[in-house]
């Protein structure tokens, strides 16, 4: 027997309650002298007999009638497990976003789901996998095994709602079908509860992939924090998530040359600054050696030569102070 509402069941437990009023009567007799009562005793010990009866026939009234209450309202049901057999899907939602690069006991955690997925279903398994920017629909798993093995990294984030609705509509229009949604991910989106709306005829199991270690270094951003007419100011901040980190490794590049080199110490923020020239163009790249996430480890931007403005100047006198302000160059 399946229940519809299985965590209302929790309410059975209000069993105890009819129990403990049996166990511990809270009326309280008072003895009252009585002349002669020796004509009683028979009467008085049917009465007794007759009276525990009732109050165990009362116990079990009542216990039996909360239990169906409670039962009522899990809503029990139950099913033909032959048709399981016959009608059963299985949608995989496969979070391959960037975070997965952390590393898990066996190489990155991308890896090692696939790695799961592969290892415990057949290869004439159907089934369907939606990731963030793919889909496998309605196949089995020995005929897209090795684009799974090959499977990248999305920059695609979708959030649990649209994740859910998408692998959702996965599923066939066959409403007696099992439906059974494997919902895999690392569950990195921090702005954000995981709260969807639940559907009653899809079979949710949930899958949080952990990384062993959860230390990374990443550049927060990069900014111009001071320009001359010769000279540029870069500033970059870092930030740390874990163990402090010494002599960390920060690259500046133009093109393919790097032009600027440093290292620091970080615990949880740090600032750099590199000196770049201001009259040339810069294809720029921030790089830092950092072993675990890749994603945030390089920063792209570009510096554009400022364009030359024409000046005219109409004037009686002698212009040669504006020469010196204003150069052809």
């Amino acid at each position: 027997m399946l229940f519809k509402y299985p965590e209302i069941l929790f309410a059975l437990f209000l069993l105890a309650i009819p129990i403990i009023i049996h166990l511990f009567q809270l009326r309280r007799f008072q003895k009252v002298p009585f002349t002669n009562v020796e004509f009683l005793k028979k009467i008085t010990i049917q009465t007794r007999k007759s009276s525990q009866i009732k109050k165990w026939l009362t116990l079990l009234t009542r216990l039996l009638l909360i239990a169906a209450i409670v039962l009522a309202f899990a809503q029990p049901y139950t099913s033909n497990l032959d048709s399981f057999d016959i009608d059963q899907e299985t949608v995989i939602y496969f979070d391959n976003s960037y975070s997965l690069q952390a590393k898990g006991e066996n190489g990155s955690l991308l890896q090692e789901a696939i790695q799961d997925i592969v290892g415990n279903f057949s290869n004439d398994k159907k089934l369907t996998i939606v990731t963030n920017d793919s889909e496998y629909r309605n196949t089995i798993l020995g005929s897209i095994k090795n684009d799974l093995l090959q499977l990248g990294y999305s920059s695609i984030q979708l959030d649990y709602q649209s994740a859910f609705l998408k692998a959702g509509n996965a599923f066939n229009d066959n409403k007696n079908s099992l439906k059974n949604l494997l919902y895999i991910s690392d569950f990195q989106q921090n702005n954000n509860d995981f709260q969807i709306v639940n559907d009653t005829s899809v079979n949710l199991n949930i899958v949080q992939l952990k990384p062993k270690n959860t230390n990374n270094v990443g550049i927060d951003s990069v900014f111009i924090s001071n320009k001359t007419s010769s000279k540029i100011e870069l500033s970059v901040i870092l930030k740390n998530q874990g163990e402090e980190v010494s002599n960390l490794s920060v690259s500046l590049y133009n093109k393919n040359e790097l032009i600027g080199k440093t290292s620091t110490d970080i615990i949880d923020t740090a600032k750099i600054e590199f000196t770049i020239n201001s009259n040339e163009n810069i294809e720029g790249r921030i790089q830092i050696s950092d072993s675990q996430l890749q994603f945030d480890n390089t920063f792209y931007f570009s510096l554009n030569d400022s364009e030359k403005i024409n000046v005219l100047t109409i004037n009686e006198g002698n212009d040669k102070f504006l020469s010196k302000i204003y150069s052809a160059k």
